[in-house]
């Protein structure tokens, strides 16, 4: 709670009005009404004097010991979303970090502006030192909630930790991190509270729980694919890995994902494979098809599951993105001497 609201509440709660309030403390009436209206703030002096009259200790009249609870936090993401969203992400990560030094010790709420931070920034273009400055603190950000969070917050925390790591290619460090979480996971309780659901007529939410668990377990195995085809490529098995990424295709296309995840992991392997003409035709087809991108919940198998309406924002930032990487990544560079590649990246910035 801000302290020009703990300042009104108490003050209430104390029986006292504003003018009786600046009496005992020697301040004017309209003085009072802007500390709670939030306009302006007590004297850093008054501070002893405004928490005994109000009869609660220093902590409490400066929040310091309060969090928000999850409903709070909640609005808070969606206030910075809306900012991302309306002002770019630049303003959306200062409001972040101004709202985490509010409360810099909830290691929930840190680790969910971390999160929504981290995948704000996959959506949004930008150089890659701004990539690399934004990813160090949402880093920083992941360590605070590990160090204030509860035991499922830091294990969560730790994991997005590893995960940075392994891509920075600093693998010890991934490792360490990786050790301390538990060897297997909870049991996942989603399909008995679905099926509790379904007794009690409450379909639609049964459905949304088991779409959304399907969902993740797809996208889990096609990163699996994806690793693997990655192992028989090191190994010297170039037509396993080609057999590996048509299987992965053909899965996307089995379980309704959108036609773009169809050519994810066929793409993955034409770059590793440095095959010019097969990356270039992929990534044509792969921009294409975010160009006509549908909704999940058009698919019978996602039907329960809402799906945001924003399509063609969604659609524009991801090509974006895609372009942005095409440009810098040093994995593209077998494709930079192309003119049909040249074309290719001219052809979709226009979209």
């Amino acid at each position: 709670m801000p302290l020009n609201s703990v300042i009104r509440e108490k003050r209430k709660e104390a029986g006292l009005t504003q003018e009786e309030m600046a009496d005992y403390l020697g301040v004017s009436a309209p003085a009072v009404s802007k500390w709670e209206k939030g306009s302006t703030s007590p004297d850093i002096t008054l501070l002893p004097a405004l928490a005994r009259l109000l009869k609660i200790d220093i902590n409490t009249l400066l929040c310091f010991d309060t969090e928000p609870d999850k409903e709070e936090v909640s609005q808070i993401c969606n206030e910075i979303m809306d900012v991302i969203h309306k002002k770019g992400f630049e303003t959306g990560f200062l409001l972040t970090m101004e709202k985490i030094r509010e409360y810099p010790t909830c290691g929930h709420f840190v680790h969910t502006a971390a999160v929504l931070l981290d995948g704000a920034m996959l959506m949004t273009a930008m150089s890659p030192g701004d990539k690399m400055k934004y990813s160090s603190q949402i880093m920083s950000l992941y360590e605070q909630a590990a160090k204030y969070g509860d035991e499922q917050t830091r294990r969560q925390a730790n994991f997005m930790l590893a995960s940075y790591y392994t891509r920075m290619g600093e693998t010890n460090k991934a490792q360490k991190l990786l050790d301390l979480l538990p060897e297997q996971s909870a049991i996942d309780k989603r399909p008995l509270l679905a099926e509790i659901l379904i007794t009690q007529g409450k379909t639609e939410k049964a459905g949304e729980l088991l779409e959304r668990r399907l969902l993740m377990a797809v996208q889990e195995i096609q990163v699996l694919l994806m690793k693997l085809s990655d192992i028989a490529l090191k190994e010297g098995h170039s037509q396993d890995t080609t057999k590996i990424s048509e299987r992965s295709a053909k899965l996307a296309e089995l379980f309704c994902l959108q036609e773009y995840d169809t050519y994810v992991a066929p793409l993955q392997t034409a770059i590793d494979q440095k095959n010019v003409s097969g990356s270039i035709t992929l990534l044509n087809s792969m921009l294409t098809s975010l160009i006509h991108l549908g909704e999940l919940d058009n698919s019978f198998l996602y039907r329960h599951i809402p799906m945001p309406r924003q399509t063609k924002d969604i659609r524009k930032k991801m090509i974006k993105v895609i372009l942005s990487e095409l440009e810098d990544s040093d994995k593209y560079s077998y494709l930079y001497s192309n003119e049909e590649f040249g074309e290719l990246i001219k052809r979709f910035q226009s979209v």
